[in-house]
């Protein structure tokens, strides 16, 4: 069925449908041969099941998720909210706990064997029963640093990687969506010419924006020349550049340097030496997520405050609202039901 009558059917507006397809990848439309979205029975259920949570007094976000892990977990229908120690319950009968290290293990063991079923069910998990922050600081970052080892040992090979990588980032993209909303400060995010490993700076970028940052995230091997463009056209409060070799950085020093001449530039990554940093004229993010969050707050904050350009206080997301892609444009979708 297109999705009218989708609509149709279960009385949420085509906008609000696509929000949650988008946001919370609820929805799984195939395509017809002219290219039309198509939703099955399976899309209805779903919809129906996050309604019927929704009438319960739980968040589109929060029904989404729960309907889709039991979807992995095969538990049929929801006919009631699954609480916190609902959730943990079914972990513990799945084998999966909370514990941070046992989900790093478990998600390293799932992607080694390209398991997307167990992977998504340890990530279900993750995200559940923590933190957002705690999600990612905790569990991704390790994880892929665990990757990585694995990697240089050669005990998981390229496949295992990519595997990897794709999987985190389907789940990170569904938390980036209001990432351009808002009146916060603003980073642009690039990896240069050469590094295509994201994962960790997408990771932080899904950190700064849930304290409140508009996002420009311009991702891997990205020209300089391009960064530079970008960070001239939106001038930001921060430009954060990531590389795991020194190399990735000295090979464009003249051009970075004139760019932090122009723009608050910071560095990340294990390719940030001193040497890098003395030559680049930049300054050092280190490997905490949480703290260069806070780091890069206050520094957009002093900055603007030396040129009398106050910068409005960015509101820190809690659970529910910044991963919620229901802080505005999809705050707007929901209420449209609500109505």
């Amino acid at each position: 069925m297109r999705i009218g009558e989708l609509a149709a059917r279960t009385g949420v507006s085509t906008h609000v449908l696509r929000a949650w397809e988008s946001r919370y990848g609820l929805l799984s439309p195939s395509r017809s041969p002219g290219g039309y979205r198509l939703y099955g029975a399976d899309d209805e259920r779903r919809v129906r099941e996050v309604l019927g949570l929704r009438d319960q007094g739980v968040s589109a976000m929060e029904a989404a998720r729960q309907v889709l892990a039991a979807e992995r977990a095969g538990a049929g229908s929801l006919d009631e909210p699954v609480g916190v120690d609902d959730e943990r319950g079914r972990s513990e009968t799945s084998g999966l706990r909370a514990d941070p290290p046992l989900l790093v293990t478990q998600l390293l063991d799932a992607v080694t064997a390209l398991d997307e079923d167990r992977a998504h069910a340890v990530l279900d998990t993750a995200f559940l029963d923590r933190s957002v922050e705690s999600a990612i600081v905790d569990v991704l970052v390790p994880f892929f640093v665990k990757v990585g080892e694995q990697w240089e040992l050669g005990r998981i090979g390229i496949a295992q990687e990519h595997f990897a990588s794709s999987l985190v980032r389907r789940r990170l993209g569904a938390l980036s969506m209001t990432w351009g909303l808002g009146t916060g400060p603003v980073a642009v995010l690039a990896c240069p010419p050469g590094e295509f490993h994201d994962i960790i700076l997408l990771s932080f970028g899904v950190l700064l924006g849930r304290s409140g940052w508009r996002i420009r995230y311009l991702g891997p091997d990205t020209p300089i020349a391009s960064l530079s463009s970008a960070a001239d056209l939106t001038r930001p409060d921060a430009v954060v550049i990531a590389s795991r070799r020194p190399s990735s950085f000295r090979g464009h020093a003249k051009s970075l340097r004139a760019m932090a001449e122009k723009h608050p530039v910071w560095l990340a990554g294990r390719g940030t030496t001193p040497r890098v940093l003395d030559e680049i004229g930049a300054q050092h993010l280190g490997p905490d997520l949480v703290a260069d969050v806070a780091i890069l707050t206050e520094a957009a904050r002093e900055r603007r405050r030396a040129r009398g350009d106050e910068l409005p206080a960015p509101t820190p997301g809690d659970d529910e609202v910044t991963t919620d892609a229901d802080a505005a444009s999809a705050d707007a979708a929901d209420s449209e039901y609500r109505s």
